[in-house]
Order: C-alpha cells, then structure tokens, then sequence
C-alpha cells in the first residue's frame, strides 16, 4: 500500500455508499479539481464555498494541502469527501471541511478529520483550528467529539447576524518513558 494511503471498508450503508466498498483518504491531485469543485457546490451555499481559482491554488501551495476519500461505485471512481488543511507554524486550520451528501453518516468525514490529527501529530504541530456555523449545533457537536472546544465566537463571519465559532484541539505529545533527561540519571 502506498505510504499516507489508507483504506477504509464501509459496510451497512445505504445508497450510493453501499456499492462503495473500499474508501481511501490520500492527498489530492490536480485530476481531482473538478470533483472536489462539485463536492463544494452541493454541500455550500455560493457564499461560502471555495472557488475555482481558490481551490487551485489550494492544490499547488506549499502551506496548504487537499485530501479527498475517494473509492469504487460499480468500478468508477468516485470522490465522496474532501478537506482544505492550512498549515501554519504551530497550528493546522481546517480550511474546508465536505462530505456529499449520500456519503454523509458513512465515516468518510470522521476519516477526514482524523487525516487532520494524525498529520498534526505527524508534523509536531501544537493545534488544530476550524471556524463553524455557530447556529449548526449537529456540526459544532460533531467537532466535539473529536475534542474540539470553542474558544471564541467570530460576529457576522458569513454574513450580517451569522456568526461562527472558532474551535480549536490540543494536540499533545505523548510523555517520554525512561531514560535521561538532561544529563540528569
């Protein structure tokens, strides 16, 4: 298997999802552009989804990366999931975060965002950020189980009275086991 590629095997799904058998999470390619620009389209509003030109560029850029969850329906390929990671410094923000509609439920945006924390974890990363509609109390929820927590609310972020919420995840390193620290035995 190929290194950062994994494989996920969906079972009990109901539509499209279930002839959808084998899902891998692997960085984008420029081939992918028009299906990740078709994911954006049905799951934002205009005002909110990434254009063309962005997601380009997202493709190319040396400080963001573009995962897709893609598999087989019936033996065509099929993008079900993607997600835009800005990598800063200390922190990775969830740029975009978008799973079609009839793969939602699945595990594929689970996936998605555990692509996000091991490669925070990978990359010795401190944090993981994310902006949200404050209103989607499902979506806001959702983060939490991943151990996001809001840290503050961003007024009018979408549009006059739309709000978002920033979360944020620690990421912390394990504890060293045994051994010196600091020439001291």
């Amino acid at each position: 298997m190929a290194q950062g590629v994994k494989r996920w095997y969906l079972s009990g799904l109901q539509t499209d999802e279930r002839r959808m058998s084998i899902l891998t999470i692997r960085s984008a390619k420029p081939a992918d552009l028009a299906a990740i620009e078709e994911i954006e389209k049905r799951c934002f509003s205009a005002m909110r989804r990434s254009s063309h030109r962005a997601l380009k560029h997202s493709l190319k850029s040396p400080t963001q990366s573009v995962w897709v969850a893609s598999g087989r329906i019936d033996g065509k390929p099929q993008v079900a999931g993607a997600m835009v990671l800005h990598h800063h410094r200390l922190s990775i923000r969830i740029y975009s975060l978008a799973v079609l509609p009839t793969f939602r439920g699945s595990g594929v945006g689970r996936r998605l965002v555990n692509r996000a924390i091991k490669l925070a974890h990978k990359t010795d990363r401190t944090s993981i950020t994310l902006e949200a509609d404050r209103r989607n109390k499902v979506l806001t929820g959702w983060y939490e189980t991943f151990g996001f927590q809001t840290y503050r609310v961003l007024k009018d972020y979408y549009s006059p009275g739309r709000h978002a919420v920033r979360m944020m995840r620690l990421i912390v390193k394990p504890a060293l086991k045994g051994g010196r620290v600091c020439g001291r035995s």
